[in-house]
């Protein structure tokens, strides 16, 4: 049996052992990916998927998804957090659930190609402003989901399809008066949630 101290060094070994790796890693990918856009930029295209941003955000999402691997706790059944959350902060449990299933399938170590993490996909910009400093905490991601959610239909004066397609898209990209443009991912996104509740 191994004993405390003994098991909190080995804990600090896995930390240091991750992080060695994650900038590594890191540093390989961005050299890559410097040369790969430097090559399409010199053929005269434009820079898309590889772009550094995107790169940079993913990154940050795979070093905490690392360091949440090592302290994980979380619970097999997600959905009492999100209803918990929901009601905290009055967004309607079904819009909540509806919304996790879309953007994760209620899985909490989730993350998308642009670097979005957990249950309810927060950037991780959009987390830190938040106070969630664990996005794959099914708690912490559930309840900042929900705060954002919430902002969102402010914002939107309670019109959920706008707060769904801004959530999605990002408020700077949904007009809060006049005719609904979105996406077609957007709108794909926003008649999908709709349609689960």
């Amino acid at each position: 049996m191994i004993s405390m101290p003994d098991m909190q060094s080995l804990k600090d070994a896995a930390k240091r052992f991750a992080l060695r790796q994650l900038r590594l890693c890191l540093g390989l990918g961005l050299v890559v990916v410097l040369a790969v856009n430097g090559g399409v930029r010199l053929a005269g295209g434009s820079v898309g998927l590889l772009s550094l941003s995107r790169v940079s955000e993913r990154a940050r999402a795979l070093g905490l998804y690392a360091m949440h691997r090592l302290t994980c706790r979380c619970p097999d059944d997600v959905t009492p957090a999100l209803r918990a959350a929901a009601q905290r902060h009055g967004v309607p449990v079904r819009l909540a659930l509806s919304v996790a299933r879309t953007e994760s399938s209620l899985v909490h170590t989730s993350i998308s190609g642009t670097g979005a993490m957990g249950l309810l996909q927060l950037m991780p910009d959009t987390a830190r402003e938040l106070g969630v400093s664990d996005p794959f905490s099914v708690e912490q991601n559930a309840d900042g989901g929900m705060r954002y959610l919430k902002q969102m239909l402010r914002t939107y004066h309670g019109n959920v399809r706008r707060a769904l397609a801004a959530y999605n898209a990002g408020p700077a990209r949904i007009p809060r008066k006049g005719p609904l443009t979105m996406p077609d991912e957007t709108r794909t996104y926003v008649a999908r949630i709709l349609s689960r509740m």
